[in-house]
């Protein structure tokens, strides 16, 4: 150990302030670091690649060997892995915007312990963006059912839950890179990814998915080092009180940015999509972010000048029904998704009842109607049962329905000429901080105001081999739907905002 702790130390005094050039600031923040802090880990690279080898060999050499042979990604339960096809292709992303986060501090922060730090954490980003790449890949060869697998990479782009997805992850390397840290690395790595990456794969195992749980777990190998590295930076900000005047500020908006999204995401993911249950979400959300994240991590930051996020009370108020509220969201908008999402059975729903007391009340007449009008034999579409179509939020691209349809914050200003919707009084706050940030990301509605849904999908090729049948599907046991059966119902892609005055 002792030798470990010398070599840490020689290579950090080989970091200098070359005097003969002028170092271009590419990525410029707001916040002042001290030179000197600890690295937590005290990173070599010669013994972090090696580790990481050793698991890459083990985890690989699993997938292609053992699970292979006993064909073990066929044997999954159908409806986890239509999951599976969104849920890879939008952790993904965030994968790549970590990478990037990474990148952009080690050219801004002048501090050699940091940025040691930073390396390992972006060389364990890249690992991550081929795991996740690779698991596709293989599920595309080995899955029951690999349409979705082997194109999601193509058909995410116009997904709506993708474009959450990156409109959330995008902030890990969108503006000053210290507040991308804060959101990745504070927020993402230390709140969610023991949700994602650990929680998750009791779900995944569970419903027969053996392959998932290895990947998933190695990541989050990574995850627990790059946690440490969120408290060594969040712990080099708050050394100088000049620091404080941004950091809270910058802290509320990424924890409502990755709330908004996350949560009702992996509600979803989570609940609906299993066929043989274990606990809810909510439970999950309880131990891991209510109790652990803010209970212990951040409760103990407190004497430092760091608070609770501004909008937590709010976020733990939405998250009793916004999880339920966006699965009808997502279901009702089935064909504009790649995957099948599968009805509830009687058993889903008692499940639900018990989970979440007041479910069915609220819920129930959705999901026996949804049940009715996923043959295509109904003549039919699930958006019916909607009140009306959700507008989507400028900031974060959900739809505008939280907590309940019924009792929802949708908000509608008008910037620049021009309506925009928000989910929340948050997402209008986070707008006006800095608007340019956000009107370049155009929703799905602006992007295919006044096409055919049937033109939605040719357009976006989430058609089967034969050029007929559709990808999605609102059921993975029914019979499925084809491009002909969604032409002869005629509808069309309107945005709501048109038709909200002001």
């Amino acid at each position: 150990m002792k030798q470990l702790v010398e070599a840490h130390n020689r290579v950090k005094d080989l970091d200098w302030t070359p005097s003969y050039t002028v170092k271009p600031t590419k990525y410029p923040t707001k916040y002042v670091l001290p030179k000197k802090t600890k690295d937590p880990f005290r990173h070599l690279l010669r013994e972090y690649f090696a580790m990481e080898q050793e698991k890459d060999n083990r985890q690989y050499g699993a997938l292609e060997d053992a699970l292979s042979r006993v064909d073990a990604a066929a044997q999954a339960e159908p409806r986890w892995m239509e999951v599976m096809k969104i849920a890879l292709a939008s952790v993904n992303v965030g994968e790549f915007c970590a990478m990037k986060s990474m990148g952009q501090l080690i050219e801004t922060v002048d501090n050699a312990e940091l940025r040691q730090g930073y390396m390992a954490q972006m060389m364990d980003e890249i690992r991550h963006v081929n795991q996740q790449t690779y698991l596709l890949r293989y599920f595309a060869k080995h899955a029951a059912d690999p349409e979705g697998f082997a194109r999601s990479m193509e058909l995410r782009r116009s997904n709506p839950s993708y474009r959450a997805a990156q409109a959330c992850q995008e902030m890990f390397c969108v503006g000053d890179p210290i507040e991308g840290a804060l959101a990745l690395q504070v927020v993402g790595e230390t709140a969610y990814t023991n949700p994602i990456f650990v929680a998750l794969t009791e779900v995944a195992a569970s419903n027969g998915d053996h392959v998932t749980p290895g990947v998933f777990l190695s990541i989050q190998s990574d995850e627990s080092r790059h946690m440490a590295n969120g408290y060594a930076t969040l712990a080099a900000v708050l050394s100088n009180p000049d620091n404080l005047q941004h950091v809270q500020a910058d802290f509320d908006r990424a924890f409502w940015r990755l709330h908004a999204f996350i949560d009702p995401f992996l509600n979803v993911v989570w609940d609906y999509f299993q066929a043989k249950r274990t606990s809810s979400y909510m439970e999950k959300w309880n131990e891991w972010i209510d109790q652990d994240w803010v209970g212990s991590y951040i409760a103990r930051l407190a004497p430092f000048g760091l608070k609770v996020p501004r909008w937590y009370e709010d976020a733990k108020e939405r998250m009793q029904w916004a999880g339920h509220t966006a699965a009808m969201a997502v279901y009702a908008s089935w064909p504009f998704h790649y995957y099948r999402l599968d009805a509830l059975t009687d058993a889903d729903m008692e499940w639900f009842e018990k989970k979440y007391p007041g479910w069915y009340d609220r819920y129930g007449h959705f999901w026996e109607e949804y049940r009715r009008l996923a043959d295509p034999r109904a003549g039919g579409l699930a958006m019916s049962l909607l009140p009306s179509a959700p507008a989507l939020c400028r900031v974060c691209q959900m739809p505008c329905v939280f907590p309940t349809y019924e009792n929802n914050a949708r908000r509608v200003t008008i910037y620049q000429g021009k309506k925009h919707a928000f989910c929340s009084a948050a997402c209008e706050y986070i707008f006006h901080e800095d608007p340019q940030r956000y009107l370049g990301y155009p929703t799905l509605y602006e992007l295919y105001q006044g096409k055919s849904l049937g033109e939605f999908i040719r357009s976006n090729k989430m058609l089967r081999a034969d050029g007929k049948t559709l990808l999605g599907g609102p059921s993975v046991s029914l019979p499925a739907w084809t491009i002909d059966d969604i032409d002869a119902l005629g509808v069309e892609i309107k945005d709501p905002l048109e038709e909200v005055t002001l």
